[in-house]
């Protein structure tokens, strides 16, 4: 976005050393967290028009998504905070690229990222390794009426510092959800609302992942009526109920969980937690068609959440992985069941998370036999080691 002369002077004066962060605009250190919004242009493309006003629709879509899911699992209306300056515009940071498009490939989130940061500490004194950032990244080129992807399209972070690469183009824009016209594209010709349900759900999407968030699948029951969880499959389902294309995108249980401790969503910085808590008196049963899961955390700091996450070994990744949540005891103590139980090996990945976003991990494999009946041996056996 262009900038008025006095800011640029401010910028100079910034880099020089002169000027504190806040004077660009920059939040104090001190104040809430929030997303900070990146434009990448490489050297070969300009700004798309009006992309200002287009991101700040898209964002507050964004922010809306998270609070409306974070109320329906019974957190209240709690979402994360934009950069926005004193008059509630949004910031958009502009990072000009070294390089043109092809510099910069599928793999090339760390060379992205890396310019960024450059970037973001030499004209505005802000170290993204410390913020929460969404970089827009002109890296979608269209030719002969198809779109290509051309650069990193991914996200990864943790409840104080994450990233989320995705694409900017000048039809990506909430207010073409609805739409039915053809001339989109997405691994084939759809209507441009079909276009907008891929890479708005995929900002989503990555912007979960920056927080964090693993994916998780929904549970067979929700998906006639609620859609696809959004860290599941929901960055291809995302707003297609608005079209009347069926079910949309839904935040599951399993992301709000670790979202209600996340400082984006508690609105305060805190320092980072080492969770060094234990599993102990686990109790592994098979009833009803069903694991039932029962133990104890033991040792610090509190574990307030746990998040299981049942994930089948094929096919390979963990989109299918299935997650169920359970608010812990205030003697630790835990209880949960997991089902949709097949045949094949599985890996029960169990998430304990602290009140700072903080988390361990615990794992362990097993199987199910044909009849639908897991082997709960290696259950008992890491019960049973010291």
């Amino acid at each position: 976005m262009r900038r008025h002369h006095n800011r640029i002077l401010a910028c100079l004066a910034l880099i020089c050393g002169m000027v504190a962060p806040e004077a660009l605009g920059a939040e104090p250190a001190s104040e809430r967290p929030v997303v900070r919004v990146i434009y990448f242009i490489p050297t070969d493309r300009q700004p798309e028009p009006e992309f200002p006003a287009r991101l700040d629709r898209i964002m507050k879509q964004v922010q809306e998504f998270y609070r409306d899911g974070m109320d329906q699992n019974g957190y209240g209306k709690k979402t994360f905070a934009l950069d926005r300056d004193a008059k509630g515009a949004l910031r958009i940071y502009e990072v000009r690229a070294k390089g043109p498009m092809r510099d910069y490939g599928r793999n090339g989130a760390g060379k992205v990222r890396r310019e960024v940061k450059e970037a973001m500490a030499k004209q505005y004194n802000i170290n993204i390794d410390n913020e929460t950032i969404i970089i827009f990244q002109l890296l979608l080129e269209w030719k002969n009426g198809k779109a290509e992807e051309i650069g990193p399209y991914v996200g990864g972070g943790s409840p104080r510092s994450g990233t989320a690469w995705v694409y900017d183009d000048a039809k990506l824009d909430t207010q073409l959800l609805t739409s039915r016209e053809p001339g989109g594209y997405y691994h084939g010709p759809c209507s441009w609302g079909e276009f907008n349900t891929h890479y708005l759900g995929g900002v989503l999407h990555e912007l979960g992942h920056a927080f964090g968030l693993p994916h998780d699948c929904e549970h067979a029951v929700d998906r006639p009526r609620r859609g696809r969880s959004l860290m599941g499959g929901g960055n291809h389902t995302y707003g297609r109920e608005l079209r009347k294309a069926g079910p949309g995108a839904f935040l599951s249980a399993a992301s709000a969980l670790p979202l209600s401790v996340h400082p984006l969503f508690t609105g305060k910085r805190v320092p980072v937690t080492t969770m060094t808590c234990e599993i102990q008196d686990l109790q592994v049963q098979y009833q009803n068609g069903k694991i039932l899961c029962t133990g104890r955390f033991h040792g610090g700091p509190p574990v307030v959440g746990l998040v299981a996450y049942n994930d089948p070994k094929e096919p390979a990744g963990d989109y299918d992985a299935i997650g169920v949540t359970n608010a812990i005891a205030a003697d630790g103590k835990f209880r949960f069941t997991c089902g949709e139980l097949k045949p094949g090996d599985y890996e029960l990945r169990l998430r304990a998370y602290g009140t700072s976003g903080d988390k361990r991990d615990f794992k362990f494999s097993y199987s199910v036999d044909r009849q639908g009946k897991p082997d709960l041996r290696p259950f008992t056996e890491a019960a049973k080691a010291p």
